[in-house]
This record gives C-alpha cells, structure tokens and sequence, in this order.
C-alpha cells in the first residue's frame, strides 16, 4: 500500500512540475514573440523610410538628368537659341539613358521686339520650328504672363516642376548689356519646356520604381501611390486600380517628393557666409564661377557627358510650383497597416509556438495516461498468467492423478474405470476450453480472428449451446428455462462465433449466479430503437455485479471485486472475446445487472435479409 501511495504522489509531482514548465514556456514564448514583433515594426519601419528617401531620391535624380541635358547656356555668345537648344536635342535623343521620360522639347523665344515666339522640336529636321502652342500646355501657351518678365530669380541654374502639365521649366537668360555677365546680370530671353511622357510615367516609370523599392518576387507589399494632398485627395498615380482617400489618411508613411522653395543660385546660404569675390566653400549649391562661359564643344570646350552636361558638372536643383509641392509619396501596407502586418506575424508565430506547446504538452500527458495503462495492463496480464497457471493446474492434476491410479492398477473394477475414465475426459474438454480462449484472445489480438457471416437460425444455435453445457448445468443443479419467440428470424452472424458467444455467457451464469441456481435463455425480435435485430439475453439470479466493476466487465483480463475476494476460477477473458466477437460480427453486447438479483447479457445481430 505504500508502495503505491509513493507511486501515486510521484505521478502527480511529475505532472504538477511538467505542467508548471509548460506554463513558463508559453509566458516567455509570449514575451519573446511580443518582443520580436515590437523589433520586427521597427526595422520595417525603418527599411520603409529608406525606401521612401530613395524612390524620392531616384525621382529627383532621373529629372536632374533630363535638366542636365539641357544645362544652361550664355546666350548671344555663340549661335542662335534655336540651335543651341536643338543641338541639345539632338544629343539627348542620341544617347541619353532617359529618353523615354521626355515627350516634347518647346521654346518661348523672345523676339528683338520684345514679342515671344512658340517653337517646338521636329526630331525628323533636327531643328525648332515655329508651332501653335498645344492646348494640353494650359496656362503654358499664354504669352501675357512672359511679357513681364518671367519670374527667373532662383533659377539660374535650377528648374521648375509645373505639376499641372508634367512638365520642366527653364529660363533662357542672356546679359543685361554687352560688358556685364550672365549670371548675375541677366534678362530673361524666353523660357525652355520639357514636357514630360505622362504615360510613361504612369505606366511604366512609377510601377518600376513602386517595385524596385516596395515589392519583391511576389509583387508589391505595400499600396503605393502619388497623390495631391489637396481635399479631397487627387491621385497622379497608384499602384490599386481605386485608390480610396483612406489610403491617405491611414498611411504608413508619407514623404513630400519636391520642395517649393527657391532661392537664388547665387546666394550663399546663411550658415556659409562669403565676402567679395572670395570662392565658394565646399557644399555649396552651385556651379563653379565661370561655367557657363566656357566655349561650346565645337570650339574646343570640355567634352561633354552624354546627358550634354560638362564633366564634373553639379546635380540640377529642382523647385516646383504650387500643385507639384503638395505632391506626396503616399506608402500603406496591403494588410491595412503595417502594424497590423506585424500583428498578423506576431499572431501567427504565437499560436504556432503555443500549438507546438501544446503538442508537447498533449504529448506528455499520453505518455503518462499510456503509462498508467500499460502499468494496469501489464498487472492484468500477471494476474491472467496466475489465474491461468491455477486454472491449468487443477484438471492437469486431475488428469494426472487419474492416469497414475490407472496404471498403476488402484482401479480394477469396470465401473471405476469408467468412472476415472469420464473425470479425465471432463478435465480435458475444461482444460481444451482454456486453451481455446487463451487461443482465440491472441487471435483477436493479432486481427487474425475472421468471421463468416451467413444467415443463421436462432433456436437451433440456442439448442446446441445448451446441450453441449448440459453436463455443467446438471452437475451445478442449475434450472435452465428457454424462452423463444415463435417464427424468430435468422440473424447474420457466424455460426460458430455466435455458439461460443452464448457458451461463454452461460459458463460466466453458471460461475457467478450459483447462488439463485436458475438460468433463463430468451431470444425475441427487437422493437423500437431495436427494430431490425434479435436479441439473445442470457439471465441469471446471482449476486448481480458491484456498480464500480460495470464499467471494466468487458475488459480483457478483469475480474470483478467479488471473484476476487471469493477466488472464483476463471481467465477474465469470457466476457471480453463475447464482445469482441459480437462487435465483429456486425452485433452487440449489452449487460444490465442489480446487485444481490442477478445479472442479464443481451447480445444484438441484425436480422438476415
């Protein structure tokens, strides 16, 4: 009994410490997770700036190449505007790298009387010819607004974005009088337009860069778009064929794309001040002095890169007017947000940990219940292999014992030789009968038990089994009653599995209902719920079964509490090869009992059709 106890409080201090780990992985497994996903938003936080600052960045660049192809130039020192600027034309569409992104080159030029003349490129002559002013330019084509003067302060060397036509601006400066220099004493002598390819752009320019800084193999993770932060919010470009304005309102990160300041080419900043003519410092804005008076490339001038700017030349400065300043690169993860993003991972990688918690936690407890259950089936087995060796013992003694007398002539008579002739062939059918189960419960343990159901008539089954028990029933004084419903029919089942059914409940009658003496075999058709069986129930008047046993009667190798105590012969393996052979067979058993008024076995076969 002790060993038990300390068995019992060891199994539940094991579970007890198992469970409490398992309670200590899951709290660190969320604390860890929680942790990743807080580290997790912010690098992704960070890696979506970065790529924001670069798709600006790429932007700004791309367009200071197309600015820096046409750099600007003193004019009145060499040729014509037209062919200054149709030279560079020219170049740009021979060798730049970003020719798509350019769809027309125009020109303003301002005539000797002060009037201002609409030229537009024709790449087949190589030259400006003059144009009417295309309707799409909008406010671009109204002269009245140069006449002027065209507000060039600020943009020497810089050009202006005009958001509403997609298009460059440049001044064409020329000096204020034949000794003065350009810049700073400049007039305006016209204006340059580069209007930019709006379908390129939108179809081309922006996915590429939308997927070069906010996609992957699989496509884009985020909604990426262009939009006018105006009310409501008016979109140039976006990755989702309806962008909605919530795509702006709940961004993941907005950048502005161009700055709407200006400030003179000229001016020093106020952080770097300059006195007289001294050079500029380093980080300076601006070209070196006396850049645009170099001698064009025909007369011997610095070679040119293929954009037409000299080498060692300067990035563009790039403004923009007041619909291209409100314009904003506009980023929102797919999943809402990507705070919501990371939540999902976050989710996701906790219920996984979690479930593989679980697992481990489901899988220690089958250890444990496996282990009970094989410590009680290995405690059946011995008790089996005890039951079993006594039962063997007694008709091998038996047998023995009989065979020695005979042979050693104690028996002389007729009559005692027939006698220990008919013990011995008892003994012997009990002791085969021992052996059959033992045999046929390894057979069902392998799946080597087969069955073959046929049609099989009730009533003679019944009568065969209670003949070949009659010896047991006469020798017991047991009174046998049958009760069979008239025109019963056949059941499915396997003649000689249902025989042993009944013997098997009989003997466990005959073993466990001695003290009433009585035995009742009824076989009726079912009704109700039952409709469409037979039911065969073997009765007895004995001491019934306790109401903790019920539950285990059908378990191999169990013995109920009572047996025990009274030592009753028997394997424990009656009831439980009934059972299985029934169940095999496409039937039933059930078990009704009351303590101290007997015990009632109804096995259920569906009726043969």
């Amino acid at each position: 009994m002790g060993f038990k106890l300390k068995q019992t409080l060891g199994s539940v201090a094991l579970i007890v410490v198992l469970s409490t780990l398992l309670i200590v992985l899951a709290v660190w497994q969320f604390r860890w997770t929680n942790e990743l996903s807080n580290a997790d938003w912010q690098r992704q936080q960070a890696a979506l700036q970065t790529g924001m600052n670069a798709f600006r960045e790429n932007l700004r660049t791309d367009l200071a190449g197309v600015c820096g192809g046409f750099a600007n130039w003193e004019i009145g020192k060499a040729d014509t505007v037209e062919t200054l600027y149709a030279r560079r034309c020219l170049d740009w569409q021979r060798s730049s790298e970003h020719r798509d992104l350019v769809a027309n080159f125009y020109l303003w030029e301002k005539a000797p009387e002060g009037k201002y003349s609409f030229l537009e490129f024709n790449p087949q002559t190589s030259s400006f010819q003059r144009e009417a002013c295309p309707p799409r330019l909008g406010d671009l084509c109204d002269p009245s607004d140069l006449t002027g003067g065209f507000p060039w302060r600020g943009l020497e060397f810089g050009w202006r974005l005009h958001g509403q036509t997609l298009a460059m601006l440049h001044p064409l400066l020329e000096p204020a009088s034949p000794q003065g220099v350009c810049p700073p004493h400049c007039t305006s002598a016209g204006l340059a337009i580069v209007e930019l390819n709006r379908d390129y752009f939108l179809k081309t320019y922006f996915p590429e860069l939308a997927q070069r800084y906010f996609g992957g193999a699989q496509g884009l993770f985020y909604q990426v778009a262009i939009a006018d932060t105006a009310t409501p919010p008016n979109f140039l470009y976006s990755s989702e064929s309806k962008p909605s304005p919530q795509m702006v309102t709940s961004a993941d990160g907005t950048i502005r794309l161009f700055s709407a300041r200006r400030r003179s080419a000229l001016e020093p900043r106020p952080e770097e001040p300059r006195e007289g003519n001294a050079p500029l410092r380093r980080g300076w804005f601006g070209p070196p002095r006396g850049a645009f008076n170099r001698p064009p490339r025909e007369s011997g001038g610095p070679p040119r890169e293929p954009g037409g700017l000299a080498r060692g030349f300067f990035p563009v400065p790039i403004f923009a007017d007041s619909a291209a300043a409100r314009w904003q690169l506009v980023v929102r993860h797919r999943n809402g947000s990507l705070r919501e993003a990371v939540a999902i991972t976050w989710r996701r990688n906790l219920l996984m940990g979690l479930g593989a918690l679980l697992i481990l936690g489901a899988s220690m407890a089958l250890v444990l219940v496996w282990s009970r259950r094989i410590q009680k089936l290995a405690k059946l087995q011995m008790d089996f292999v005890t039951g079993v060796s006594h039962e063997l013992r007694t008709p091998v003694t038996v047998i023995c014992s009989a065979a020695e007398n005979l042979a050693d002539g104690v028996v002389d008579s007729e009559s005692q030789v027939k006698q220990y002739g008919a013990l011995i062939g008892k003994e012997g059918k009990r002791l085969a009968a021992m052996i059959e189960q033992v045999l046929l419960f390894a057979a069902t343990r392998n799946e080597r038990g087969h069955y073959q159901r046929q049609p099989v008539a009730v009533e003679p089954t019944i009568d065969s089994a209670v003949a070949d028990l009659a010896h047991l029933t006469r020798a017991n004084g047991f009174t046998v009653e049958k009760e069979i419903s008239p025109n019963l029919p056949p059941v499915m089942a396997d003649p000689r599995a249902l025989g042993r059914c009944l013997q098997n409940l009989m003997t466990n009658a005959l073993k466990y209902g001695a003290d009433g003496q009585w035995m009742a075999i009824r076989a009726r058709p079912g009704s109700g719920s039952e409709a469409g069986e037979v039911l065969i129930t073997v009765e007895d008047r004995g001491r019934g079964i306790e109401p903790e046993d019920l539950p285990h009667i059908f378990e191999p190798f169990y013995r109920g509490s009572a047996a025990r105590a009274s030592q009753e012969h028997g394997t424990g393996l009656g009831l439980s090869l009934a059972k299985e052979a029934a169940e095999a067979m496409g039937g039933k058993l059930t078990v009704t009992s009351s303590r101290g008024e007997g015990s009632a076995f109804t096995l259920h076969f569906p009726v043969a059709t």
